[in-house]
């Protein structure tokens, strides 16, 4: 589990082959390496409402995954870059870094979790943002969990998360003003962001638990200061397997988010995250998403945002060689204040979102694997100019052991 959980933070990556057994070196180490290289040729690189500009893209993904485990003890660290090259587009070129350790100490009534995970992408956050923007991203996130009673459990966590946005050069000269505009607005969202609390578990079922929990949190920026907020959220949550056949990640509650300075409302309303998993047969497999968030903003005078959506998937299993999945997203983004749409009129900013995946992947060899998939996401809002329709075509193929 800890191993497919790290996995799962370094990126999409094909069902595992079996690992390299470093047992001579030291007992319980084990190491995953791969290598995977896609071609994708994408229709609006900056994601605009006019003037796309569209390229070949080449990614070539290199990583590994250290295991250890021993008794009580699980430990595992992880890396994948990701080498872009834009075949037609100048200045665009980068590396993406993705890293992640994990360790974990279960004893007789208690578990410590601690992770620690690292991305530097210029694949842009939120729903707001368009087109390549470079930020690098740290999350701390130690847990505890201690068993009260074979039903009861307390669960301790925090999170700390430093974001930044270094800006990225681009030496096309008809995106260079736009670039410089985008840096300079994003550099705003600068900041740290701290989220602890407490929740009780409940085991209503032998491999599921019923949480009810309470998280309080603060959101310090480096320079826009009037944007930090604190954070109260209640929460109800089901985890685990609630049938032999449908597991459940899904949480909701009540945010209160105060805006120190006042210079924005507060909000208080409805948040959620997490999913369900239902496994229909050992070669199909269901997946529903959600999110309702309150996202950062640039957006005129907007301090944030909230983004509601769901992500519908399937994966079909047609032999053990082949194999197809579905992914279909929707959302919406609602803004807090009104802005001027034009000369004499001002609106509440509200944006439709659509997107989807389709892949068909094939297995050559249980370490050797081939795919192609087809991808679509838009944008419309009723700030026009702001709309924006982007597609994916790409062929990989992936070496793991």
């Amino acid at each position: 589990m800890l191993a497919l959980t790290v996995l799962a933070l370094l990126g999409p990556a094909p069902p595992r082959a079996g690992a390299l057994n470093l047992e001579e070196w030291l007992p319980g180490l084990t190491l995953t390496p791969f290598l995977s290289e896609r071609m994708e040729y994408e229709t609006n690189v900056f994601q605009t409402s006019s003037n796309e500009k569209s390229s070949m893209i080449s990614r070539t993904t290199p990583g590994f995954l250290v295991e250890y485990g021993r008794g009580t003890l699980q430990l595992a660290a992880g890396y994948r870059a990701e080498i872009l090259r834009y075949f037609d587009l100048q200045g665009l070129d980068t590396i993406n870094h993705n890293f992640v350790g994990q360790a974990t100490l279960t004893l007789a009534k208690l578990q410590l979790k601690f992770r620690d995970d690292y991305v530097q992408t210029i694949v842009p956050p939120g729903t707001e943002l368009t087109g390549p923007i470079k930020s690098s991203t740290n999350t701390l996130a130690p847990t505890a969990e201690y068993w009260l009673t074979d039903r009861f459990s307390l669960g301790a966590n925090y999170t700390w998360t430093h974001i930044q946005f270094p800006g990225s050069d681009s030496g096309s000269a008809a995106n260079a003003g736009a670039q410089a505009q985008q840096n300079q607005a994003v550099k705003q969202l600068d900041r740290d962001e701290h989220l602890g609390g407490l929740t009780v578990f409940w085991k209503f079922w032998p491999a599921s638990d019923l949480g009810l929990g309470y998280q309080y949190g603060t959101k310090s920026f480096a320079s826009a200061t009037d944007r930090d907020a604190r954070i109260h959220i209640v929460s109800l949550q089901v985890r685990g397997d609630v049938t032999s056949k449908l597991s459940s990640t899904f949480r909701i509650g009540i945010m209160h988010r105060e805006e120190v300075a006042g210079v924005a409302p507060n909000f208080t309303g409805v948040t959620m995250g997490g999913g369900w998993i239902f496994r229909m047969s050992d070669r199909t497999t269901f997946t529903l998403d959600t999110e309702r968030s309150v996202q950062e903003s640039v957006f005129e005078n907007s301090q944030y945002y909230v983004n509601t959506s769901a992500t519908f998937g399937v994966r079909q299993e047609f032999s053990r060689k082949l194999s197809a999945s579905l992914r279909v997203a929707a959302g919406t983004n609602d803004y807090n204040t009104r802005q001027p749409l034009d000369a004499v009129r001002t609106k509440w900013r509200h944006d439709n979102l659509a997107g989807g995946t389709l892949g068909l992947e094939y297995a050559l060899q249980p370490w050797l694997r081939t795919g192609l998939d087809y991808t679509f996401q838009g944008r419309g809002s009723n700030f026009r100019p702001l709309n924006y329709e982007d597609s994916r075509i790409a062929g990989r193929i992936t070496l793991q052991f």
